[in-house]
């Protein structure tokens, strides 16, 4: 490892113990002089977005208000890791919650301001210290909220790595790293753990390793459901940030009963959509798709040779393999199980809609993934409800809300192939517990 890799490891080691001697509500009222911070830093932390990574001004100022309430819900959060006496067949046994020690934080591209505000935020609530890699293509963004976030903390207890694939590799099994929480594709969370266990038969010390992985997301639409509003909720929640969400709205099942009433609307919500300078205040969706597109645009292929009908949107320009188009492709049933549109994780504005016959159908599915992060449902009895909330294999159900729903306490999490914890607050998973029995 580099020197200054190594040093940065050093440093965090050494403050986590500052940290960790502070009570939790000394922690907690450093984390409220971090929320102000961030607030009186936002408009440039915002400027720096929309300019490093293309992304349209309204979504930036959204993720930076999701940040803040993030912050704002810390102290129910932290309630969870609070020492409390607990049950015991003689005296006193008092359950406590103590930090791992320094968290390593790998950070996406696609949200360079909540990511790193639940990362380092709650690991330092928690009484650890943190080290940040951002990603590359929005290291400058990252970098400033990361700065904000510890302008009230000891220097050094939130480290700032930007460094290359290799190191990320070496960082991963480091003598001092006690943590990590990587928000990353499946197959990159895959491979750390693969680096991981290369390590541990190398003698590295076990570690905890929470990912944050991909998302297949499903919405789906029933009977009794008001046409308009989900229509809005399918555009919003399948192309804010160009799809390029872990908890976008990914796979569509709608209701054939509803389709021909909610076909138009799909079109005229898409034509509502401002798509222009990311700078523009009114802009909802940057020209330009940021990223390698190439699986997109075989998935969109792909579904169209197999009998897809697009059903709003067009065919790109090949000249112009970036330009943000929305599509949405009505997919043929007996082809899903074989179409990249339907199996995989797409990071475009690119969504595969199935119609079904009934709540169970819809159901089926809608379990028809690996990856497990939520879904989204509208219209529907009770019993349809309570049917789908027993059946899915996901950490959230929203009712009746968008999948961008913004309440910092439906925690985002995964299972299965898209994460270990479900819907818990990191803070819960950057302590373990103690139990301390006096007789």
């Amino acid at each position: 490892m580099e020197e200054w890799l190594a040093g940065l490891v050093d440093d965090a080691s050494r403050r986590c113990r500052e940290v960790a001697e502070l009570s939790l509500d000394e922690r907690l009222d450093r984390a409220h002089c971090s929320r102000r911070q961030l607030a009186q830093d936002g408009p440039a932390i915002v400027e720096s977005a929309v300019r490093e990574a293309k992304m349209p001004r309204k979504f930036v100022e959204r993720e930076l208000q999701s940040a803040l309430l993030l912050l704002d819900a810390l102290p129910a959060f932290a309630e969870a890791i609070r020492p409390r006496v607990v049950p015991a067949t003689s005296g006193t046994t008092l359950l406590e919650w103590l930090p791992f020690g320094v968290v390593l934080g790998l950070h996406s591209a696609n949200s360079p301001i909540w990511v790193p505000t639940v990362v380092s935020m709650s690991a330092l609530v928690a009484g650890n210290a943190c080290i940040c890699r951002p990603s590359r293509r929005v290291a400058t963004t990252t970098e400033r909220v990361l700065r904000s976030l510890a302008a009230p903390w000891p220097d050094g207890v939130i480290g700032i790595a930007h460094c290359d694939l290799e190191a990320v590799r070496e960082l991963l099994v480091a003598p001092g790293i006690d943590a990590i929480v990587a928000h990353a594709a499946t197959a990159t969370c895959k491979e750390h753990l693969a680096t991981l266990a290369a390590g541990y038969a190398n003698g590295a010390i076990l570690r905890p390793y929470i990912p944050e992985g991909s998302g297949n997301d499903v919405l789906i639409v029933l009977p009794g459901a008001n046409v308009a509003d989900a229509a809005d909720a399918i555009v919003l929640g399948a192309f804010a940030n160009a799809g390029q969400l872990c908890f976008s709205a990914k796979r569509i099942l709608v209701d054939e009963t509803l389709w021909p009433a909610l076909r138009p609307a799909l079109g005229r919500a898409v034509a509502r959509l401002v798509i222009g300078d990311p700078e523009d205040p009114a802009t909802d969706l940057s020209w330009e798709t940021l990223g390698d597109q190439t699986l997109a645009e075989l998935a969109f292929s792909e579904a169209l040779a197999a009998g897809g009908e697009l059903v709003v949107g067009r065919v790109p320009d090949p000249a112009r393999p970036s330009q943000t188009i929305p599509r949405l492709v009505l997919l043929p049933r007996d082809q899903l199980g074989r179409l990249r549109l339907w199996r995989s994780e797409i990071f475009a504005p690119v969504r595969g809609i199935a119609l079904v016959h009934s709540t169970d159908d819809a159901v089926v599915l809608a379990r028809d993934s690996q990856l497990g992060i939520g879904a989204s449902v509208f219209g529907g009895t009770p019993a349809d409800h309570e049917l789908i909330r027993r059946s899915l294999r996901v950490a959230r159900v929203l009712f009746n809300e968008s999948p961008l729903y913004q309440d910092p306490h439906l925690v985002v999490g995964g299972i299965r192939d898209s994460g270990y914890g479900g819907a818990r607050p990191k803070i819960e998973q950057l302590v373990y517990a103690r139990r301390v029995h006096t007789a």
